[in-house]
């Protein structure tokens, strides 16, 4: 805190005043309290003593004092920039960025030039994105004191952010020209060069950074990244033949590095870079350079990983794909990496690979039954190896919806090493697929169980006894491996979103509203804490000059809210506040009233007196807890007004731990939409943001903004089973509105063919049109689309109720998913209200999913399992079982 002015005061009470600014930065907080009483007996109405006073009692947690003493402080000395700057500092610890601001503002007036207060303003501009201001502050302080190397580059910094890259180059290159000798500190000045660097590669000068890189070589501390951007530099000039000398130089310092395989791949072939291949069309031109140029980096890095990895992604050759299959999978097999099935998973989305690594297991499992030697070997193969290649082939399996053949096989991979847990964790995995939610967390728990002391076990097991709607067994095993079993608040501090979302969705499923919320709200709180998190970096990182990772930092923190966990989130709260809208609480509060009518007196005063006793206890522990908390809270000595060490951080008390005031709230529409702004500004690319947004305007009868969600729904998946519903659901409700506006009207008749409507096009058609369109599409998806237009053609056409379920009935459950198979009972059960239908096709599901326990299935015993003969013994795998 400066205070650069007379302050009015004797001086002897001046340097009192200055002792309590001393105190405050040294964080003597009692000493500058003390200090302060002394000027304010004489000088009651001192505004400067007022505040600073405020301010300290603010350290303290004293916040209303505070702030009622800065106000009076204020109001005293309307003039004084140390007030206003006081105030803005007060509203800054309280995250209310914008009213600092407009403090800060207020001080700069009475005192324009004022370096502390000027950086202050700088530091919340940059925070809150208002880059305008952010440059001319930054200006302003590199014209007051321009021999300060942070101001040059906050200043280049600013321009950069605001994209007037060749203005940022022009500020460095300015300070460059300031320098003389060598510098300082040498990895500070390679960071300033590598800044430089990237400013000419995104202002577009390619070979101006190539040139910089060659220039000052010798002065870039950071080897490794002089390397990577120069061959990055070469190959998008399109200089490849130079730039692929320098990825062998790479890939010999990481071959497990898959962007220096991207690079080099892109050199050979003389295109862009990919690093993976499973969705990127490869010609027999590139497969084949691509082979040759593996084949040699096997033989070159024989222990790389990535370098026998990758040929699988871009294999499009049947012969190819089983040899560089059998390639990679042999060594990790023999070894026994249990994740080797997770690593080649991604292959399932090509069918012909899936029946590949199929017909490979089946081929390895039946020549080790058969002789314990694999195919094409001389050796005889350790005992373990039949068990993994049962593991993996049991997998597979899983993956091809074969759910009894791969619970038999690892139950005999069971029966082989009962004591391996990845086995375990394997058949809750497949029960899970199977829709047998209990067995698969009885299952997990039991893997669990074999090693306590397992901390991914512990999270696994907790993760599927949520998807089991088990959540008090779950808060008791997650529970195992937090602070003294204190399981929600330890997860909050530590910002356990995975576990927030999970509970949040387990609650939702089981209506519980208010909880459901609570956990959805405790991720949104999260991310808003890692985006005021980034306060501190924005002095840290100019000082250290690691601008190039700041600039990346803050161009990930506008992107934050696109994070998939905050997404989710938000959709999930999204989600709720509809079902809030749709199911509301007044319905629960009627049936505990009509339960409270059907009481005696007698019983209704004991129900009464039951409740006041547990208010009072639970009351009676929170006073008991907070004693606790405050005894254990320390002072400390000598005026330093810090806490003693060890002492216990007082935890605020949680008002609303089931969430009954977040789903009490009076406009839940209202609540949903602050969520849905943020996600189509920063999740505008997913689908569900849009088709929420027709939710939730439909039931506000904004029928303009349903229009523009659906616009932009259908550009990005216009034939989603969700679109359409959504639509068919638009315009129905447009056609039956009888006091629609009329300008509204024409826009929305002008915009139904963007909706894919053609004018005068009955809804009936539309939905024909839309099963036409989705004939040839892949079983499930055919299955989803047929189950969006039986439901819209009921929601038209209620006479056509017995064509439309004539659509539903003639699914075939064969290839047919497992969720699109419980929606479609449900359809049959609750939209169609036909028991029988459901009946027929609940008895036709369990046998596709004979474990669902959704459709009555169940797991058969492990004995059912095991094959009616014993296993045929391999050489050495009895002797391991005895042993």
């Amino acid at each position: 805190m400066s205070n650069n002015r007379d302050n009015g005061l004797p001086p002897k009470e001046a340097a009192l005043f200055k002792s309590i600014v001393k105190h405050y930065e040294t964080k003597q907080y009692k000493k500058g309290v003390k200090a302060c009483d002394q000027i304010l007996k004489k000088f009651a109405e001192h505004g400067e003593t007022l505040a600073m006073k405020g301010l300290i009692l603010n350290c303290q947690e004293r916040k209303p004092e505070a702030y009622e003493l800065v106000r009076k402080g204020v109001k005293m000395d309307m003039k004084s920039h140390v007030c206003w700057h006081v105030y803005g500092l007060l509203y800054r610890s309280d995250r209310e960025y914008l009213q600092a601001i407009k403090a800060y503002r207020s001080a700069l007036r009475h005192d324009a030039d004022n370096v502390q207060i000027l950086r202050d303003l700088s530091l919340l501009q940059v925070q809150m994105r208002d880059l305008p201001g952010f440059v001319q502050t930054r200006q302003h302080l590199l014209t007051l004191k321009p021999t300060n190397r942070n101001n040059w580059f906050t200043f280049a910094v600013s321009q950069h952010l605001q994209g007037r890259v060749s203005q940022a180059i022009g500020i460095v290159e300015a300070y460059e020209r300031t320098l003389e000798g060598s510098p300082e500190n040498d990895y500070e000045h390679g960071e300033m060069l590598l800044y430089k660097n990237m400013l000419l590669e995104e202002d577009g000068q390619l070979q101006a950074a190539l040139d910089h890189l060659d220039k000052h070589k010798s002065e870039i501390v950071d080897v490794l990244c002089w390397l990577e951007k120069r061959a990055q530099l070469l190959r998008e000039l399109g200089r490849h033949d130079e730039a692929e000398p320098i990825y062998r130089q790479l890939l010999k310092r990481n071959p497990e590095h898959c962007a220096y395989h991207a690079g080099i791949q892109a050199c050979v072939l003389k295109s862009t870079p990919v690093e993976h291949w499973l969705d990127v069309p490869c010609n027999a031109e590139a497969e084949a350079a691509l082979k040759a140029l593996y084949a040699e980096l096997q033989h070159t890095f024989p222990k790389s990983t990535v370098c026998r990895r990758l040929p699988l992604d871009f294999a499009r050759d049947p012969d190819h794909f089983r040899v560089a299959a059998k390639t990679y999978l042999l060594p990790p097999l023999r070894k026994g990496v249990p994740s080797l099935f997770a690593d080649i998973k991604p292959l399932y989305a090509d069918a012909s690979k899936a029946a590949a690594l199929g017909d490979i297991f089946g081929d390895w499992l039946s020549t080790l039954e058969a002789d314990g030697i694999l195919r094409g070997e001389k050796v005889a193969e350790l005992p373990t190896v039949i068990m993994w290649v049962r593991a993996l082939y049991a997998q597979h399996l899983d993956m091809t919806g074969e759910t009894l053949k791969a619970l038999r096989i690892l139950d005999q991979a069971i029966k082989h090493t009962p004591t391996l847990l990845d086995l375990a964790m394997f058949k809750a995995r497949v029960f899970k697929h199977g829709g047998a939610l209990s067995d698969a967390s009885d299952t997990m728990d039991a893997a669990r169980q074999l090693d306590l002391q397992d901390r991914y076990l512990n999270t696994k097991a907790t993760r599927y006894l949520l998807r089991a709607d088990n959540v008090d067994e779950a808060q008791k095993v997650i529970g195992l491996f937090t602070k003294d079993g204190d399981n929600h608040s330890n997860l909050y501090d530590m910002q356990c979103m995975w576990y927030a979302l999970e509970v949040a969705r387990s609650h939702l499923r089981q209506g519980e509203y208010g909880k459901a919320l609570k956990n959805f709200v405790a991720v949104d709180k999260h991310f808003n804490d890692i985006v005021e998190d980034q306060f501190d970096f924005h002095t840290y990182c100019i000082r250290k000059m690691t601008l190039r990772a700041y600039v990346r930092m803050l161009r990930l923190e506008d992107g934050i809210f696109g994070h998939h966990f905050w997404v989710e989130a938000a959709h999930g709260a999204c989600e709720t506040y509809l079902a809030l809208v749709d199911k509301p609480a007044k319905a629960k509060a009627a049936e505990e009233a009509e339960a409270s009518d059907e009481m005696s007196a007698a019983e209704r005063k004991k129900a009464e007196s039951k409740r006041k006793k547990a208010e009072a206890k639970a009351k009676a522990e929170a006073e008991a807890a907070a004693k606790v908390a405050g005894s254990a809270k320390g002072e400390g000595g000598g005026g330093g007004g810090g806490k003693k060490k060890g002492a216990v951080k007082e935890r605020p008390v949680d008002e609303d731990p089931d969430g009954a005031a977040l789903a009490g709230v009076d406009n839940p529409l209202e609540k949903a939409s602050g969520f849905l702004r943020t996600m189509q500004t920063h999740a505008p690319r997913d689908v569900r943001t849009h088709t929420l947004a027709c939710e939730i305007a439909m039931r506000k009868k904004k029928y303009l903004l349903v229009l523009r969600a659906l616009r932009k729904a259908h550009a990005l998946a216009a034939d989603a089973p969700d679109v359409h519903k959504c639509t068919v659901r638009f315009l129905h409700a447009v056609g039956s509105e009888s006091g629609l506006d009329g300008t509204i009207a024409k826009v929305i008749e002008a915009n139904r063919e963007h909706l894919g409507a053609k004018a005068g096009e009955s809804l009936s058609a539309y939905v024909d049109a839309y099963l036409q369109r989705t004939q040839g599409a892949a079983p499930s998806v055919r299955a989803a689309a047929v189950l969006a237009a039986a439901e819209m053609r009921l929601l038209i056409e209620p006479s056509e109720r017995d064509e439309a379920l004539k659509l539903v009935c003639g699914l075939e459950v064969t290839g047919m998913s497992l969720p699109i198979a419980m929606e479609t009972h449900a359809l049959l059960a609750s939209a169609f209200k036909d028991e029988a239908a459901a009946a027929a096709f609940k008895a036709r599901a369990v046998l596709a999913f004979p474990v669902c326990t959704y459709f009555g299935g169940k797991a058969p015993p492990i004995e059912e399992h095991w094959s009616a003969a014993p296993l045929t013994p391999i050489a050495g795998e009895a002797t391991a079982q005895a042993a």
